[in-house]
């Protein structure tokens, strides 16, 4: 069967998990018709593989090798090595899935809903360069890598319902996320205890920022992802700006909150940050909510 094929095929079935997609949380959900709510589905899905992908390049990768000289046990900097190789190993599956299922958007570049534009770029890519001062990343790398693991388990719970291209990528990505969450919690051990208590506050604040502006929150890309919607089926049941106003009204939603970061998908991100007096805000904001299945 060739590629084509393939993604022909895949396009029959939803990319990802109803949970993972935003949009199920709203009202308007219901308003939309089954072959609306699949193709958001799918576009969701494209998108939450960029996402992958540039967590793993943009703060992963680069902060994991401005942190490796400063690690203090020889052990886990060498591990540091498999940890890099593998997240750019990931990157890469991810890209060629994204190819594969959508190539006149992804053949050159995995970035068609992810922008964060040069400033964005900058900014980012200076703080990563420095994790003495802003030792937060570590903490979101931590969350993020564990609710990757979450992901991946929602995946294979229900893996006939999904394209096996996707299932196998994210097989493969679970396989090695649980060696990478415990070379965070080590990471973090370190880097955030050896932090001032001034600046672990600064950076807490940090945190809960950057999760509320453009990770957890529906905003910038999942607005995009609607735009896409509306261009793949221009006669939508429920007009985009519509759409678009109830993603931006799941903000203070804690069911919504509790399905992104509950307990349940991030237990011992959840249990470690609980026990720091420094992040309560964090845990209050985004670990306190339970998602009722």
């Amino acid at each position: 069967m060739t590629m084509d094929c393939i993604a022909a095929d895949a396009w029959q079935l939803p990319f990802i998990p109803e949970r993972l997609t935003p949009l199920s949380f709203t009202p308007v959900w219901g308003d939309l018709l089954p072959a609306e709510q699949l193709r958001y589905n799918q576009l969701h899905g494209l998108y939450f593989h960029e996402q992958i992908i540039f967590i793993e390049q943009a703060i992963i990768v680069p902060l994991l090798r401005a942190v490796q000289p400063q690690v203090a046990d020889a052990a886990l900097r060498d591990s540091l090595n498999t940890f890099i190789t593998e997240e750019n190993t990931h990157s890469q599956r991810f890209h060629a899935l994204l190819a594969a299922l959508r190539p006149e958007w992804y053949a050159r570049d995995w970035r068609y809903f992810v922008r964060a534009g040069v400033a964005g770029d900058l900014f980012l890519g200076g703080m990563v360069r420095h994790p003495r001062v802003f030792p937060f990343l570590i903490w979101l790398v931590q969350l993020m890598e564990e609710r990757s693991i979450f992901s991946s388990r929602l995946y294979l719970a229900a893996a006939t319902k999904f394209p096996q291209s996707i299932v196998a990528v994210q097989r493969q990505h679970l396989a090695d996320e649980a060696d990478h969450v415990q070379w965070d919690l080590a990471l973090t051990e370190q880097f955030w205890e050896q932090t001032p208590a001034w600046l672990r506050r600064v950076n807490t604040r940090l945190l809960n920022w950057m999760l509320g502006e453009f990770i957890a929150v529906p905003r910038r890309a999942a607005l995009r992802v609607i735009d896409a919607l509306a261009t793949d089926l221009p006669n939508l049941s429920v007009p985009p700006t519509r759409l678009k106003e109830a993603l931006l009204c799941l903000a203070q939603q804690p069911d919504f909150r509790g399905a992104v970061f509950g307990r349940d998908a991030v237990p011992r991100t959840w249990k470690r940050a609980s026990a720091a007096p420094d992040l309560a805000t964090f845990v209050q904001s985004w670990l306190s909510c339970e998602h009722a299945s």
